[in-house]
């Protein structure tokens, strides 16, 4: 039997162990919230002191492929596709491919583009499925369709219009992605000022939910007050202010974002385009980039992130469409760092290997298993007795504020970069940030360890959650 003694130095044992987790683990979120804001004010800077027509004029400017995989996107690819098309940018093509859809995504395109089938060499450089036809439209020259049959998950929709793209900087974005006019403009100028060193470029992107969109353009930012969008908002400024920022001054950008980023197509090549063996594109292609550029040490890089809002795109917005994304978010980052796990603490990887990979490692795949295990302890040492109140009140209290604190100061930082917010939306999410521990956070919580489970179960599907019919 186990004394009283032993049992109470355990579970102090344990609590300092928790306790210590959390306090790195916040103040890891303020290092790169203050590294963030300071990367996001030179970046902004940069662009207010850009000459933004020159480089539209300029005969120097880099053409652009977007690529738009869509499956069943009858309520979006209308105002998707009419983005695109009313975008601010000399040269671009639009290579749109409709992944197997039983809705009406393809008349859509049809209305609107008014397709004609073509013949044109079609040479398979990446993994995609089987095409079943490639049109062209006569309305908008610039616009391809191809379609194909379902069955290589969305990577081998993007591959497939990679096979046809003919320029040299590859934009994929998703079929339920509004683009800013500019969005394509300010990237590009930043990539026009080192294209041998940058790769890989993301920007910010945040909810359509709650906006008024017509004909491909945002008219109205009315962001949505349901807290399952405002809480995702206050989750992209974290993402975005508190922590892509942040790596991407040290070169260790995880993610460029499937939702909206551009990568140079000759690093594609060497590549082999997006994996099929994978339930997740984006993240998976960016350590994998990594990887072979620090593998090449001869190949100096860059992979970016920049502060500007470039696109929206559709978010959750009830509690079980919610779960299955986190779900599946959570399932594919494990995916990807199990399989890239021996970058951790290598010279070789420089700040990826010593700065994002711990992180990931400790908190986006055993973070699951902290939250389980201390939500166990807890219980044991109540039920038990060995429990003491004030002790565990006071380290709750502390938990909560320092949590609060970080939500706030990203909010704060994001505030002063972006205009983006009117005051009674602003003080709604910072009503939501103070209270976010009691009941959010353990939503998410549920998503993350659903999505561990289905992990280990070796689950592939790619669970697209339901989202609300547009009109």
């Amino acid at each position: 039997m186990m004394t009283g003694a032993l049992a109470s130095n355990i579970m102090y044992i344990v609590f300092l162990i928790f306790f210590g987790y959390f306090v790195l683990l916040m103040l890891f979120y303020f290092f790169l919230v203050l590294v963030g804001f300071a990367e996001g004010k030179k970046r902004s800077w940069e662009s207010a002191e850009e000459n933004y027509p020159f480089v539209y004029f300029s005969s120097a400017n880099i053409p652009v492929s977007i690529i738009m995989p869509a499956r069943n996107e009858e309520g979006w690819i209308r105002d998707s596709l009419l983005s695109a098309l009313n975008l601010n940018y000399p040269e671009f093509e639009i290579v749109i491919v409709d992944d197997g859809s039983t809705d009406r995504t393809f008349d859509i395109l049809d209305e609107i583009l008014e397709l004609r089938p073509i013949d044109i060499p079609y040479i398979k450089h990446y993994p995609d499925g089987k095409v079943r036809q490639i049109f062209k439209s006569v309305k908008h020259p610039n616009v391809t369709v191809i379609r194909k049959y379902a069955g290589t998950k969305k990577a081998g929709a993007v591959n497939a219009g990679m096979n046809i793209a003919k320029y040299n900087y590859i934009c994929p974005i998703d079929a339920d992605t509004i683009l800013e006019p500019d969005s394509i403009l300010k990237v590009m100028a930043h990539v026009a000022k080192d294209p041998e060193r940058i790769i890989g470029i993301g920007s910010y992107f945040g909810l359509s939910n709650g906006l008024k969109i017509k004909d491909g353009r945002v008219i109205e930012r009315s962001f949505s007050y349901n807290p399952f969008i405002a809480y995702q908002n206050l989750e992209y400024i974290h993402s975005f202010i508190g922590k892509r920022i942040g790596w991407s001054k040290f070169n260790a950008m995880p993610i460029v974002a499937g939702g909206f980023g551009i990568w140079r197509r000759d690093i594609m090549y060497e590549l082999g385009g997006f994996s099929i063996d994978f339930t997740c594109e984006d993240i998976e292609l960016t350590f994998r980039a990594h990887d072979y550029m620090a593998r090449n040490k001869d190949k100096d890089y860059r992979i970016v992130m920049l502060p500007y809002y470039v696109s929206w795109t559709e978010g959750p917005q009830n509690l079980r469409s919610l779960i299955s994304q986190r779900s599946r978010w959570q399932r594919v980052t494990n995916e990807t760092v199990w399989t890239y796990k021996y970058m951790l603490f290598n010279p070789k990887y420089k700040g990826f290997g010593f700065l994002v990979l711990p992180y990931f490692i400790i908190y986006e795949v055993l973070g699951a298993y902290f939250e389980l295990l201390s939500i166990i302890m807890v219980l044991i040492g109540w039920l038990g007795g060995l429990l003491d109140t004030g002790t565990f009140l006071a380290f709750l209290i502390f938990m909560i504020l320092l949590q609060g604190l970080f939500s706030l100061s990203a909010l704060f930082a994001f505030v002063r970069s972006q205009r983006l917010f009117k005051l009674q939306y602003l003080c709604y999410m910072i009503i939501l940030s103070l209270v976010e521990f009691f009941w959010y956070k353990w939503i998410i919580s549920i998503a993350k360890l659903s999505g561990t489970f289905d992990y280990l179960r070796k689950v592939k599907i790619f669970n697209q959650y339901s989202r609300v019919q547009r009109t």
